[in-house]
Parts: C-alpha cells; sequence; structure tokens
C-alpha cells in the first residue's frame, strides 16, 4: 500500500467514527430521552369550589338519594358569577336526578355517566365555566 492510500483509510475511520459518536450522542438526546432529560408536565391546578349543599331527591320506585355536590369552576370569576346562579344550578341537578333509578347512583360506571350528563346541563347555564362535578356525600335508601 502506498501512502496516500493509508492516509485515506485512517482519514476514512476517523470520519466514520466521530460520525458514528455524534450520531449516538444526538439519538440519545433527542430520540431516546430519558426521564431526567424530559420535561416534567406541570399538575393540573384544581379551580376553585362552589358548593351546591345537601340535596334531598326522591328516585324511582320510592328511593330516596341524600348527597352533597360541589362543582369545581375554571376562575375565581365564574365562581363569583356561579353563586349568583347557585339556585338554577340546583334546579338543574334536580331535574337530572328527579326519577332516576336507584341503579344509576349505585355504580362507579353509572355514577361517572350521571357526572358527565350533570356537567353538560349545567354548563349550559354557566357557559362552559364548570370544569367537574364531584359528589361529597352519596346516601340512598331504599
Amino acid at each position: 500500500m502506498n501512502r496516500k492510500t493509508l492516509i485515506f483509510i485512517i482519514i476514512a475511520v476517523l470520519l466514520g467514527s466521530g460520525i458514528g459518536v455524534g450520531g449516538t450522542i444526538l439519538a440519545q438526546k433527542t430520540i431516546f430521552k430519558t426521564q431526567s432529560t424530559a420535561k416534567v408536565s406541570q399538575p393540573k391546578q384544581d379551580g376553585p369550589l362552589l358548593s351546591l349543599g345537601e340535596l334531598l331527591i326522591n328516585l324511582q320506585g320510592g328511593a330516596i338519594l341524600r348527597t352533597t355536590i360541589t362543582l369545581e369552576v375554571v376562575d375565581a370569576k365564574a365562581l363569583t358569577d356561579l353563586k349568583a346562579k347557585t339556585a338554577i344550578l340546583n334546579d338543574k341537578v334536580n331535574s337530572v336526578l328527579l326519577n332516576r333509578p336507584l341503579a344509576d347512583v349505585q355504580t362507579p360506571e353509572n355514577l361517572t355517566k350521571l357526572k358527565a350528563e350533570l356537567l353538560k346541563k349545567l354548563n349550559g347555564v354557566a357557559n362552559n365555566e364548570i370544569t367537574d362535578v364531584l359528589f361529597e356525600k352519596i346516601v340512598y335508601q331504599q
């Protein structure tokens, strides 16, 4: 082998090694992010809470539901606005729950569906300022 061929081979090996090491470092930093290099998402901030108080509702078949419902709202301004509408919000809750079968409040799956329905009805009055419906207490009697 002559001198030029040997230099060419050495340069090719060094260049290939440099590209390989650089590519590996780049891939680790961008594609294969680890827990320490990945951005940590901020936890969801809970909004202000508006209590609708305790409600006593007749269910189908003579069952009675006693519940305390609290609404999570988007911000303090929404809380102030909705405090003035508490009677309307209570009426919407009563209209949704009145004459429901007892089964609608006995299982977690049914309660989740009921919460979604309440959220939809209440946001119709609240201009989508309510983010969650919370059942603080649920007691039923057959």
